[in-house]
């Protein structure tokens, strides 16, 4: 089973309206399969990012059926014209060659060593709700209950249940980050978070580790938190070992119309 995350480099004149790139995907989703928006759980999740002109837009696939039938529509859309209140230019469409694209599978999230820790960036503002409010805290179990619930939804085996219960243990190790606020709009509001996490598994068998380094790889393409359709809670790996600061790591690419940090 595919998973994909495509990228769309953008050339236009201004920062892509976040409200016009979700229309265009939504408008899409409609026409392939008009009861999506029913599901429990969304099958994909956007994103928006890149800073001084080098904008581009992003949609991450967690079930194969849908990838087969929308990516023939986006790989059209390269060359192309495509209104987001502005008019852009679609330059390209990447699967891989870009640090937010990629291809993978299930078993393939698998692969690799398996540690008890796990570095995770996120950069979007990443929340979850409680009470109908914005929870904007990296607490291990909201985490990996949020990605146990995605992978449960689409992956052809089920996180065990001991291992799920092996997650009310997890610590977090490091935390580099700050909240963000959600600037007021039709969608959401309310604060979230952004930054790296290093969390650890005390005492973690073979297999408890094996899940924790694959539900991270699967955070790539499904995110963290509330309204991962919507921009939020863009999520990926970085080595615990190595804290040094990427160039990327600042930018405000988040389908979200947020502003400032407190």
């Amino acid at each position: 089973m595919i998973l994909a995350a495509l990228i769309l480099p953008l050339e236009g004149p201004t920062r892509p309206d976040p409200d016009g790139w979700r229309g265009l995907v939504y408008g899409l989703l409609k026409e392939i399969d008009p009861e999506l928006h029913a599901a429990q759980h969304n099958p994909f999740s956007l994103g928006l990012g890149g800073a001084l002109g080098q904008w581009w837009v992003r949609i991450a696939f967690l079930e194969e059926g849908l990838y087969a039938r929308l990516s023939p529509h986006l790989f059209g859309l390269a060359g192309q014209t495509v209104r987001l209140k502005e008019a852009f230019q679609v330059r390209a469409v990447l699967q891989e060659a870009h640090p937010w694209a990629g291809v993978s599978t299930y078993p393939k999230l698998f692969q690799g060593q398996a540690t008890a820790s796990l570095g995770l960036q996120f950069a979007s503002p990443t929340f979850f709700r409680r009470k109908g409010h914005s929870y904007p805290l990296p607490e291990p179990r909201l985490v990996f209950e949020s990605l146990t619930q995605r992978w449960n939804a689409f992956a052809p085996v089920k996180v065990p249940q001991e291992v799920q219960e092996a997650w009310e243990r997890l610590l977090v190790g490091q935390f580099q980050g700050r909240t963000h606020h959600i600037a007021p709009n039709q969608d959401e509001r309310g604060v979230g978070f952004v930054g790296r996490v290093v969390y650890y598994l005390p005492k973690a068998s073979p297999t408890e580790a094996q899940w924790l380094q694959a539900l991270g790889r699967f955070a790539f393409y499904a995110g963290v938190g509330a309204k991962t359709s919507l921009g939020f809670g863009r999520v990926r790996m970085f080595d615990p070992l190595q804290q040094e600061r990427r160039p990327d790591e600042s930018e405000q690419g988040a389908l979200t119309g947020t502003v400032g940090g407190v």
